[in-house]
């Protein structure tokens, strides 16, 4: 698949901006996420020399990547047909087989280790599957781990289960025994995650809407802030279940009662059927109300449906219903480690080439998990380190980064994962920062299919990260979201987000969007959003009684309502420029809310079914530093295609005419007298206006408007 997304940003802006020129850089071919990894795994596998690695690269913006990587090298040869007592000097067993390659990666690190200098770990094709992962540490400064040429290592985070028997009922049990302490997290049958025993039972066609309960309205009323703890139910709704034990919920909530910005997985402390009410271990930042949808998971009685399964810790047996006639041939794994390696303080280490799939869903939540754990590859300390050309699939977290310097991700497939694809940031208590970082031409795709407050990047605690060329897909809520969520200590500053393209993005909640920048550390990001090209970001909302708002739906005269943007700041983000971007089939395009200082420019829109641009003071009421400058939106080319056609909706009551400037649009399509919409002060309260009324307010300067016979 390739993607010139740059090319053709410098063609449109060129067209409609001519006297500006062609500002787009050059994303060549070369750097497309799919052949970048290509690329990336036949230069860095096992046996390349240094001039293979030189000439594959060359053309892609990775040139410099493996630079004294192929120096004089000892390899240790890792295989699933080794043994941890030969010397793992020979990729293949000898003819007679009294020496060849490791059977486990630790084997190979240790003899690594007691080597010293520059050393390689080769893995050779096959299965491997984990039982506890692979720790990295400064006895590990430089050390390759990568792929032998042509060739496709698989790490399993956790054990193939086999000697399944038949029950008459027609399901199939297993005995699984583990380790004390350990859990599955979730089932792999030849792949594909099976689903943990539920109620409602989840849709056969996928759709998102289907195979959820709806909270109901306490009586009598609790305080709504105990909703972090406990919800009221519905008469009838949930089957009896005697022993919560083992019971979760699986409910949709947020940072305020009632919100619908996010979903956690809480165990059930006791359901009690006299008042209706369903009390769970909370967290202090999950709220629920009347209206969070959910379902209950986790228990003996609710296993009754073709992919589901169960597994009692305590016995140590597994139970599933196959979902395919042919399952007692499946390769089935358990999904019991959300991490596979750990780099603690292994500065300049090389992972590539390698495939992580099958673990546990750990990483996201927030229950037990504020500090945003885990990740199949999971980065401490670690300045320097190089991920590229890995698959990461059916897990938790895709790479987790804590307080680790001059990262590079590049060239990863990353995908179907139940939280974050990619986090760089810091460890909460700690809060170091992960300075430098750079994440490029990677696919990213169907991010947050468990923990719906997730992105395919998520990034704070950072400066100077550079996000380019990246393919992102299919996320929950955010395709890119960084900034910071705490104040200082988890700042954000000179972020640059470019050329990326993001499909799809916010299709689980009803706030999101598809690039997202906070700065609750209330001083200007100096980030720059810019040439990136967003289509199809969308919400998905239910009111209180179970019905879902339409797709595409904003109604900005109704709340609550489903909010969704392709690009915007939060949070008193500040001085953050959104460039020659291109925005189509989106919901709202451009959103400010609560910073100053920012400038929204040449960017073109099309196809939306929302307000263009909404400008709100909500996150920064009270709060203009001295260095506040009204926020610019110039220069833009705007289509207006909703039945509405509001091209602006300003609500900045308490810092007035003096928020924002418009200056230069060019706006075209379904315009009227009312696509102004700007409260308070600058026409009458709770009134619509036309571009006219706008610069008569001294709000804008020379825009206009584009009809077929010309401008008016």
């Amino acid at each position: 698949m390739r993607l010139p997304v740059a090319p053709i940003l410098s063609i449109l802006l060129a067209t409609l901006f001519p006297q500006r020129g062609n500002t787009a850089s050059t994303w060549s071919d070369a750097d497309a996420p799919d052949q970048l990894q290509k690329t990336i795994r036949e230069a860095s596998c096992a046996e390349a020399t240094a001039a293979t690695s030189s000439a594959k690269l060359k053309d892609t913006s990775l040139g410099d990547a493996l630079s004294n990587g192929f120096t004089a090298r000892t390899v240790f040869y890792v295989s699933p047909d080794g043994k941890d007592t030969w010397s793992g000097l020979l990729p293949v067993p000898n003819q007679q087989r009294s020496d060849g390659p490791f059977a486990s990666i630790e084997r190979a690190r240790d003899a690594a280790r007691n080597k010293g200098g520059n050393r390689t770990i080769a893995l050779g094709r096959g299965d491997y599957y984990l039982d506890r992962p692979v720790i990295f540490d400064a006895r590990d400064v430089g050390l390759v781990v990568t792929a032998r040429c042509n060739e496709i290592p698989v790490l399993h985070g956790g054990p193939r289960v086999r000697n399944w028997v038949q029950r008459p009922d027609g399901h199939w049990t297993a005995s699984l025994k583990l380790p004390p302490g350990d859990g599955v997290g979730d089932l792999f049958v030849n792949g594909v995650r099976q689903t943990l025993a539920r109620f409602p039972n989840a849709p056969d066609d996928g759709d998102s809407r289907k195979g959820w309960l709806f909270a109901a309205k306490c009586d009598p009323a609790i305080d709504p802030w105990w909703g972090n703890t406990r919800f009221c139910y519905h008469p009838g709704d949930l089957p009896v279940l005697g022993d919560a034990a083992g019971l979760i919920i699986n409910i949709v909530g947020g940072f305020q009662p009632g919100s619908q910005w996010g979903s956690d997985t809480l165990p059930v402390v006791s359901i009690d059927a006299k008042t209706w009410t369903v009390h769970t271990k909370g967290t202090s930042y999950f709220f629920t109300a009347e209206g969070s949808r959910y379902f209950l998971a986790g228990a003996a009685a609710l296993l009754d449906a073709p992919g589901e399964w169960l597994c009692d810790i305590a016995t140590g047996r597994l139970d599933y219903i196959p979902a395919d006639r042919y399952f007692p041939d499946a390769e089935v794994v358990a999904g019991v480690q959300p991490t596979f390696f750990r780099l603690e303080g292994a500065n300049g280490m090389v992972v590539s080439g390698l495939e992580f799939r099958d673990g546990a869903p750990d990483g996201s939540g927030k229950f037990y998990t504020d500090t945003r754990g885990f990740g199949a590859i999971r980065l401490e300390r670690a300045d320097g380190v190089k991920l590229l050309g890995n698959t990461i699939e059916n897990i938790g977290v895709g790479i987790h980064v804590a307080e680790s310097d001059n990262v590079l991700i590049a060239g990863n497939e990353i995908g179907n994962l139940a939280g974050n694809g990619i986090y760089i940031g810091t460890i909460y208590g700690s809060f170091g920062k992960s300075n430098n970082a750079r994440i490029l031409s990677n696919h990213i795709h169907d991010i947050g299919q468990v923990y719906y407050e997730t992105a395919g990047i998520s990034f704070q605690a950072t400066d100077n990260i550079r996000i380019a060329h990246n393919l992102i897909e299919n996320a929950a809520q955010f395709g890119i979201g960084g900034g910071s969520v705490w104040g200082p200590q988890d700042a954000v500053h000179d972020a640059v987000i470019e050329h990326n393209v993001i499909r799809n993005a916010n299709q689980r909640t009803a706030d999101g969007g598809a690039i997202k920048l906070m700065g609750e550390q209330a001083s200007p990001l100096n980030s720059t959003v810019r040439e990136n090209l967003i289509t199809g970001t969308g919400q998905l909302m239910n009111r209180a009684d179970g019905t879902f708002f339409p797709p595409g739906y904003e109604n900005i005269d109704e709340w609550p309502s489903p909010i969704s943007w392709a690009i915007y700041t939060d949070g008193k983000a500040s001085g953050v420029h959104i460039e020659g971007n291109a925005l189509f089939g989106n919901i709202s395009a451009i959103g400010i809310n609560g910073g100053w200082s920012n400038l929204v420019t040449r960017n073109i829109i099309a196809h939306g079914s929302g307000v263009v641009f909404r400008v709100d003071d909500g996150t920064g009421k009270g709060w203009r530093p001295e260095w506040a400058r009204p926020n610019r939106i110039e220069e833009n080319v705007v289509s207006v295609d909703s039945d509405r056609g509001i091209v602006a909706y300003v609500n900045a009551p308490d810092h007035g005419l003096g928020y924002v400037h418009f200056a230069h649009n060019r706006y075209s399509g379904n315009l009227n007298d009312r696509s102004f919409r700007l409260n308070p002060g600058i026409v009458p309260w709770n009134s619509d206006g036309s571009l006219s009324d706008l610069q008569n307010a001294g709000v804008d300067t020379d825009s206009i408007i584009v009809v077929p016979n010309g401008e008016r």
